[in-house]
């Protein structure tokens, strides 16, 4: 498998072994992840092997799925792990010094591989030998990125044609919900309709609120082939107030500036000073509380980090969103949100919706 080799050349230039629970970095470096429970699973990389440690439950879809040179060590529920884990420890890592273990493994797992490391070894976060590999996207996975970003425009578009006045926050959802499975997605990633004054809450879970004239706010996405889209749009049920419409022309400007200095080689906190910048000087700063963006990739957030502080240079071929915001409390929030992919040219968009207010007039 070519991902896991190329996890293996890194791993050859350092002095560690990689160990993966499952997640996004499992799947990243095997094209699939299993189950995950309460039962430890752990995929061991070194530069020159690898070996999976699983419950017996699950070690036959294991082995359909792991490519042949991946060692399976299955354990029993009655047994337990703590041989399994030892014996791929003296295996693979035993004169290593640094173990790289998944970032979102579980703490029990985790106090497991802790008891079984000798004196001499150490722990590191997998992502960072991992992060630098899995923002640099490869065709394939721009290819799969592009076309969960075509599915989330389509079911932006059924979102459009569905808003009326009198409808439920939750009832919109279930529409964008069936949208993008009637498109192709594997599943939804999130769906957050935040109508009236819910929109000045950037996370807002959508409820029975009944939708009346005014803005709603349609933060969306969805995965194909693993991969994640993201995107948020500004509809108004009626004719929008003058304030509303400054409001918005003003993220649509911020959005406009961040896309603008996304580019390879430029610092991520740039981007985010570009967006930051036109909402300040508008006398908004105080209401966008939250960074530019994010990478998108296997997971809806990852690598890189579009904010202050971070001083990253961004690599050609990254993907991330770029998402300005201004949230007035109490009474309405605006926030326009793109994923571009940095080329050698600068950015590039991949939805292809319009950023402007969708006056629903019905």
């Amino acid at each position: 498998m070519a991902r896991l080799e190329e996890i293996q050349k890194r791993l050859a230039s350092t002095d560690g072994v990689l160990v993966l629970g499952p997640g996004d970095d499992f799947r990243y470096a095997a094209d699939w992840s299993p189950h995950a429970d309460e039962r430890l699973t752990f995929l061991w990389i070194s530069s020159r092997d690898a070996v999976l440690v699983v419950p017996s439950v699950n070690a036959e879809d294991a082995r359909v799925h792991m490519p042949e040179n991946v060692t399976i060590m299955e354990f029993s529920d009655q047994k337990g792990p703590h041989t399994a884990v030892g014996e791929a420890l003296r295996r693979l890592a035993a004169s290593e010094p640094t173990i790289y273990v998944s970032d979102d493994a579980r703490f029990d797992h985790g106090q497991i591989l802790f008891g079984a490391l000798p004196a001499h070894q150490h722990l590191n976060l997998a992502s960072s030998l991992l992060a630098p590999m899995r923002m640099v996207k490869d065709p394939d996975e721009a290819r799969r990125l592009k076309d969960a970003q075509w599915i989330n425009d389509r079911a932006m578009e059924a979102a459009y044609a569905s808003i009326r006045d009198g409808m439920t926050e939750v009832e919109l959802q279930d529409i964008i919900r069936r949208a993008f499975m009637a498109n192709g997605a594997d599943r939804e990633a999130f769906i957050i309709v935040a109508a009236g004054s819910h929109s000045a809450m950037p996370h807002h879970a959508s409820d029975d609120t009944v939708i009346h004239p005014g803005p709603v706010l349609l933060d969306i996405g969805c995965f194909k082939e693993g991969y994640a889209s993201d995107m948020t749009r500004m509809a108004y049920l009626g004719t929008p107030s003058e304030e509303f419409v400054t409001v918005h022309s003003i993220v649509k400007q911020a959005n406009e500036a961040g896309r603008r200095a996304a580019r390879p080689g430029a610092e991520a906190q740039s981007v985010d000073l570009a967006a930051r910048q036109i909402i300040e000087d508008r006398g908004f700063g105080e209401f966008f509380v939250h960074r530019t963006g994010h990478g998108i990739g296997l997971s809806v957030h990852e690598p890189p980090s579009i904010m202050e502080g971070n001083v990253l240079t961004l690599p050609e071929h990254a993907f991330f969103s770029v998402e300005p915001g201004i949230y007035l409390p109490g009474r309405f929030g605006v926030r326009l949100e793109d994923v571009v992919m940095l080329t050698s040219e600068g950015s590039a968009v991949l939805s292809e919706l319009s950023r402007d207010i969708h006056v629903v007039t019905r």
